[in-house]
């Protein structure tokens, strides 16, 4: 069959039960709502005898457990590999997690039940639009969007989301991803698909509505700029570690909520609008896709405190976050103690799946969690791929990827802390996507 690359689109509103715990935070927040409606996007690929299909869910992440069941759907559905289905989250913390289902009599797997269909239902109906296809690709500087969470303070310490204007603030330790990726799929007679690739937490509304956060807004606002003449969809990038308040010089912007989300997104469409007639043609003839396992180890802890832990997870789950006595340890953190008890039942490794797709001289990368800005850096750089895109929540979210460095600085850091994971599991990623990336690429 000729390689001719063919490219096809699809969107459907997700309408989750009102009712359904809104997850993100470390208290309950059943759903009272809807600010805006969520979406589920997918665009399909097809080209020889390959096919793949990448998914863009507003939902705050997907279990590996339930990405095992969703894709034997869609694969059955659409007639691909299950090794061809590419699931990526935008992490909206006002939106739910896909998880796998227990009991159908509940009110969270029955819309899980349905979920899943969805997805194949998504999936078979870009494959029907498929359509002849070329690919654009570019690339842009977006300056003060994302910031990193972790500063070092006066005492030396390291510290997540310290106070805006906290006078002991010295610097920021990490270095966020600036920049903003474009892919661009142009269809012969329909809309052109554009993907746009960012990396930042999708955490500026709260309370108690689903709402797609900033992705959302930026994906409604760059189509409205483009007289809805395209299909657009957004790819989380690497932001376990990047936040969107800048504590220290912090800029005027309206206060947490839906004005701030949609102006996140105006910053962004901005920058996505100054690139878009830039994007240069690459080559579209070739469509593969691969995957790999790393194994990591369990995030370490001191047997002395375990008694500790014990208390404090008791305290928690009488209490919630504000029950009385959680900070009588100055050095065990009430969620560093959920995090142990939580290990203490895990398997001795973690078996983590990093996904590929390479479309032409695009290759994207997907790994199940939250990696620091760094990693996805680092695999970019050492990629041999002539354009790659490295995303977080895909394929699953299993939890915080801390980098090497982060695991030896004193203080308390929300990531380290809360993370399940060994201090080498940056190294373990980083190493497992560039042999996806010579797999695609060779």
């Amino acid at each position: 069959m000729e390689n001719i690359l063919q490219a096809g689109f699809c969107c459907q509103e997700i309408q989750p039960p009102l009712g359904l715990n809104i997850p993100g935070y470390y208290h309950a927040r059943p759903a009272e709502g809807t600010a805006d409606p969520l979406h589920m996007r997918a665009a399909a690929f097809a080209c020889g005898d390959e096919k793949a299909v990448i998914f863009n869910v507003e939902s705050i992440g997907i279990r590996t457990a339930a990405f095992d069941i969703i894709k034997t759907h869609v694969a059955k559905a659409c007639d691909i590999s299950e090794d061809a289905i590419f699931i990526n989250c935008v992490h909206s913390h006002t939106a739910f997690r896909i998880l796998p289902v227990k009991d159908v009599e509940d009110l969270l797997d029955l819309f899980m039940l349905r979920l899943y269909m969805q997805f194949a239902d998504v999936a078979k109906l870009a494959f029907e639009d498929l359509k002849p296809a070329t690919v654009l690709t570019a690339a842009g500087e977006a300056k003060d969007i994302a910031f990193v969470r972790r500063y070092r303070m006066a005492d030396g310490t390291v510290r997540t989301n310290p106070p805006v204007r906290d006078p002991n603030i010295v610097a920021p330790v990490d270095t966020p991803d600036e920049q903003l990726r474009m892919v661009r799929i142009l269809r012969e007679g329909a809309k052109e698909i554009c993907m746009l690739h960012f990396g930042t937490h999708a955490d500026t509304v709260g309370g108690h509505y689903f709402c797609p956060d900033w992705p959302g807004y930026l994906v409604q606002q760059f189509n409205a700029a483009l007289e809805n003449k395209v299909e657009t969809m957004f790819l989380l990038g690497c932001e376990g570690n990047c936040g969107t308040r800048n504590p220290i010089t912090p800029a005027k912007r309206p206060p947490k909520g839906v004005e701030l989300a949609k102006y996140m997104a105006r910053q962004l469409t901005g920058v996505a609008l100054r690139i878009y007639d830039r994007a240069k043609p690459v080559a579209g003839d070739v469509l593969r896709v691969a995957h790999t396992y790393v194994q990591v180890g369990k995030n370490a802890w001191d047997p002395e405190k375990l008694p500790q832990v014990e208390e404090l997870v008791k305290l928690y789950r009488e209490g919630g976050e504000h029950a009385p006595g959680l900070d009588k340890y100055p050095d065990l953190h009430y969620r560093e103690a959920l995090r142990i008890n939580a290990n203490l039942s895990r398997p001795e490794f973690f078996d983590l799946r990093i996904s590929g797709v390479r479309i032409g001289d695009v290759s994207f990368i997907g790994l199940p969690g939250e990696p620091f800005s760094t990693i996805g850096m680092d695999i970019a750089e050492q990629s041999m791929a002539p354009f790659t895109v490295v995303t977080a929540c895909t394929n699953g979210h299993e939890g915080y990827y801390p980098d090497v460095k982060a695991y030896g600085e004193p203080g308390y850091c929300y990531e380290k802390a809360t993370s399940p994971f060994a201090s080498d599991c940056a190294t373990h990623l980083i190493s497992g996507a560039l042999t996806v990336l010579k797999e695609l690429n060779q």
